[in-house]
Parts: C-alpha cells; structure tokens; sequence
C-alpha cells in the first residue's frame, strides 16, 4: 500500500513537471517560432500574454503556500480571529485567480492577440478524401462531404476556458481532502502472541 502511494505520488509530480514545462516552456517557444512553422494545425508566431502567465504563476504559488501551512500547522492547533481572517482573505484570492482573474486572461489572449476568431477554421472531417482538413481552405475543401464537422478556433479558445474551469474544480476537491487528512497515519493492528498454554509471550530483555 505505501508503494502503490509512493508510486501515485511521483506519477504526480511527473504530471504537474510536465504540465508546468508545457505552460511556462513550450508555449513562450511556439510563439518564437515563425508562423506556419509546424503547419496550420500547431499555431506558432503569436504573441504571448505576459499577464496570463503571471496570474498563473501567482495561483501556483498560493496553492504551493497551502501545502506549505498545512504541512507544518498540525491538525487540532488552535486558531485565532486575525489568523482565521488572513486565511479566509488569502483562500478568497486563490479562488478569484483560479475561477476569475485567469480564465479571463485567457479569453483576452485568445481575442486580443492569438485572433482565435469564429471564422479561422481549426479543423474541419467530412466524407470527403482526405477527411480531416487544416488550413484557411479547411472549410471550402470539407463542404463537398456530407455530414461535416468544422471546428473553429473561437472553439478551441472555449473548450480550453472550460478545462481550466474543471480542473481547478477537480483541484479544489482534492486540496479540501488532503488538508482534511493531513497528519493521519495509517492504522496498524497488532496481534498479541501467546504461547501454547494460552499465556502472551514476554521479550527478554
């Protein structure tokens, strides 16, 4: 059981490792790359949101402060009225940059400066060979095909919004859990030895 946890653990911080690197590192390059550099599917050349990143970086580092004080304050410690009402403030903002302030940078990046508009076609299938089309002409070349489905950027931009939204939900969850379990220990059974006659056995000193 505690390997099984150890392993879910480091597949954790592998996870996060990855998403963070995604973020931070792969995104700022996409944008350094030139436009149409890995074709019309992966965008490149656009400008980066400096305010995004940084309500972003600001929410990690309010999450990573939780784990921090939860850590060292054990469970039971008595709690004071200035000390219930920074923590209240200080949960309120947390909240109002994963729910608010960095959703909303996002919809501004993708308006302002990526241009993800309803009329850039992201992808479009239909029946007609190829099926799957990318590009500006993605929505000419799929309305020869019955049944098509065209997806745009203004699209993208949303389906990306609301993932945002249910991580930090599922985020959320999970913190409550983890601050609720903190400082527990697993339960450990011992069972008495006894001899043949019935007697518990004593260690010799």
């Amino acid at each position: 059981m505690r390997d099984r946890a150890q392993l879910l653990r480091i597949l954790g911080v592998l996870v996060l490792g990855g998403f963070l690197a995604t973020i931070f590192v792969v995104v700022p390059l996409l944008g350094w790359l030139p436009k149409k550099e890995l074709g019309g599917f992966i965008p490149t050349g656009f400008q980066v949101r400096l305010e995004f990143f940084v309500a972003l970086f600001a929410l990690i580092v309010g999450i990573a402060v939780i784990f921090f004080v939860g850590r060292r304050r054990p469970p039971g410690t008595p709690l004071t009225w200035g000390e219930a009402l920074v923590g209240a403030t200080f949960v309120f903002g947390v909240l109002l940059l994963g729910y608010g302030v960095v959703p909303n940078e996002w919809l501004k990046w993708a308006d302002n400066q990526l241009l993800w508009r309803p009329d850039r076609i992201w992808f479009a299938i239909s029946t007609k060979w190829p099926v799957f089309f990318t590009g500006s002409n993605a929505a000419v070349e799929a309305a020869a095909g019955r049944g098509r489905i065209i997806v745009s950027f203004q699209a993208l931009r949303d389906i990306i919004a609301a993932t945002i939204y249910i991580l930090f939900l599922v985020a959320q969850a999970w913190l409550w859990i983890a601050f609720q379990k903190r400082g527990r220990q697993a339960a450990t059974t011992e069972v008495a030895r006894t001899s043949t006659f019935g007697r518990p056995v004593v260690k010799r000193a």
